[in-house]
């Protein structure tokens, strides 16, 4: 089934799409602010640098939207790979981005749902809703979404790493703990446009696993010239910036959301156990990458990545983050399943120091 999965994602870059469904389900033209290829370059067949023995491997896969509303085989491509590398690589969790859907929709919350069984019991897959994901259509002018209807807990093995949710049934806001040879990895999804009284949630949880060495996911955080999304200092010269959707709301006049700035400063760099915080939503050219310095004198790196904007919204593109041996250092890679490609560029690859170690 993988094989075959790998195939149809293959095959449908050389023919359109056929099926009700697809209709109106092209990636925007619109590429952004700096503007961005439609396809990634320079890529190799060949793994760049091959994973060492004792390499712990994570998993990013941002704004599957197109490949959901579209119904393409690009992103079963991705889960079955990642079931089939998950012992060659040890491959430990896949981190959805968020945006899982475009119009949140029941057909597509279906799909998604159906895409991820090719893994789910392989590696485990911990989700983060976007901006596309709630409300009307899509439109994010409400919290509605239907993740809560098809994912009443996390699919598969996230089941039992998940350690504790803000609301009962809903994964939006969730805390996981992956036990690893020498830690335990924490990772903490928040959702989209995260409010105060989730922040304020978030620390608690941090705090209960002081010892865990800790992943943050959320939807929007880094904007893709590599600073964290800042409407108080940049407004609207930072496109897409969560708090631009729904700043005249009452809901987020009694409980304000906020932006990346506003996160670093409430939440993440309280906590020295923070190691990476990861984050999708932008278009543009898609990549960015920050480290900065917590309270505590620990680095704690923040990575955007985002491949919509590509060929087939993204031509099923992930990021691979490889742990090293000795835990004092990670490295970042760009791998499409479906064309078997790693992408090689300098904005789509890095080495990255951990400081402290993580063991």
């Amino acid at each position: 089934m993988i094989r075959l999965a790998l195939l149809a994602a293959t095959l449908w870059l050389a023919a359109p799409l056929a099926g009700a469904h697809a209709l109106n389900c092209k990636a925007p033209n619109d590429r952004g602010p700096h503007g961005t290829p439609a396809v990634l370059a320079p890529t190799s067949a060949v793994d760049p640098a091959p994973p060492a023995p004792g390499t712990i491997t994570l998993a990013m896969l941002p704004d599957i939207q197109y490949y959901t509303l579209c119904e393409l085989p690009l992103l079963a491509a991705q889960t079955g790979w990642l079931s089939a590398e998950a012992g060659r690589r040890n491959i430990r969790a896949a981190l959805f981005m968020g945006d899982l859907t475009e119009h949140n929709q029941p057909i597509e919350w279906r799909f998604v749902r159906e895409q991820i069984g090719y893994a789910e019991w392989s590696v485990p897959m911990l989700l983060a809703a976007g901006n596309h994901d709630e409300g009307r259509g899509g439109n994010t002018h409400s919290r509605d979404t239907l993740l809560t209807r098809y994912f009443t807990a996390p699919p598969g093995l996230a089941q039992s790493a998940l350690a504790e949710t803000r609301d009962p049934n809903d994964i939006q806001n969730a805390y996981y703990r992956i036990a690893l040879p020498r830690v335990t990895l924490g990772v903490l999804v928040l959702e989209w446009a995260p409010r105060t009284s989730t922040v304020a949630w978030a620390n608690e949880v941090l705090q209960r696993h002081a010892t865990d060495r800790v992943i943050v996911v959320t939807h929007a955080y880094l904007y893709d010239d590599s600073t964290r999304y800042d409407w108080k200092a940049r407004g609207m010269s930072q496109l897409w910036n969560p708090l631009y959707y729904r700043l005249a709301g009452a809901e987020a006049r009694h409980d304000p959301e906020e932006d990346g700035e506003m996160l670093w400063n409430n939440l993440v760099r309280l906590h020295g156990n923070v190691f990476l915080v990861l984050c999708g939503h932008v278009a543009g050219t898609g990549t960015g990458h920050l480290a900065s310095r917590g309270d505590a004198g620990n680095v704690v790196h923040q990575v955007l990545g985002n491949f919509q904007q590509l060929d087939e919204g993204g031509l099923g593109y992930l990021r691979l983050f490889e742990i090293a041996p000795d835990g004092a250092s990670m490295r970042m890679k760009t791998y499409s399943p479906a064309l078997g490609l790693f992408a090689t560029g300098d904005t789509q690859r890095g080495d990255f120091g951990i400081q402290p170690a993580l063991w």
